[in-house]
């Protein structure tokens, strides 16, 4: 038995009717969502500066690095370095993904293995933020703590640029290209005219 599959028109109007739907469950749920990014960014920063993190905790919204990079804040003062990173900034693209998903009419098994393909992605931007604060940001010393210098400072640059600009955008509309290529198949397919005799 073969689904049939929405016409383009339709397609575009379901979308558009899915996205607050998504949007407000990805907010509602992004307590739940964030730490499991959060972990799959801790292991990605934890191969480019090992031994810097010691843990991601939660604050909010917000994931916590826990470090092992000392601060000094005042005079005899040493403190813990704790950055912080928003993940909404890089899960965004994932109720994105699901209205597309849903607006085609996909089974929910596919939509879960594009979320877990998804994560990678979104662990990926949450590390390059973390690793752009600590060895762009905070300055020369922090980044000599966390021994991030020369040609890593520049990877972090461009992991950083990528994570933020187009993986949150661009990783969900593959997957669903991926996903759907009968439907793009069709939509995309050249009208055949009547031939006329």
């Amino acid at each position: 038995m073969t689904r049939s599959l929405p016409s383009l028109r339709s397609f575009v109007l379901r979308t558009l009717l899915w996205l607050p739907l998504c949007f407000a469950a990805w907010y509602f749920f992004a307590p739940l969502h964030s730490p499991i990014a959060g972990a799959g960014a801790r292991l990605l920063a934890g191969l480019v500066a090992p031994g810097v993190v010691s843990g991601v905790e939660r604050q909010g919204s917000d994931l916590v690095f826990v470090t092992t990079l000392e601060v000094h804040p005042g005079p005899g003062l040493t403190a813990v370095l704790l950055p912080e990173v928003n993940p909404l900034l890089y899960t965004y693209g994932l109720p994105f993904f699901v209205a597309l998903m849903l607006a085609s009419g996909s089974r929910w098994r596919t939509i879960l293995a594009g979320a877990a393909i998804l994560l990678v992605f979104q662990g990926w931007g949450i590390a390059f933020d973390f690793l752009a604060q600590v060895g762009l940001n905070l300055g020369p010393d922090i980044s000599a703590q966390a021994g991030l210098a020369d040609w890593r400072r520049e990877a972090i640059a461009l992991g950083y640029q990528l994570g933020a600009i187009m993986f949150p955008s661009v990783v969900p509309v593959v997957l669903w290209a991926l996903f759907n290529r009968p439907f793009i198949e069709q939509a995309l397919a050249p009208r055949a005219s009547p031939v006329r005799a």
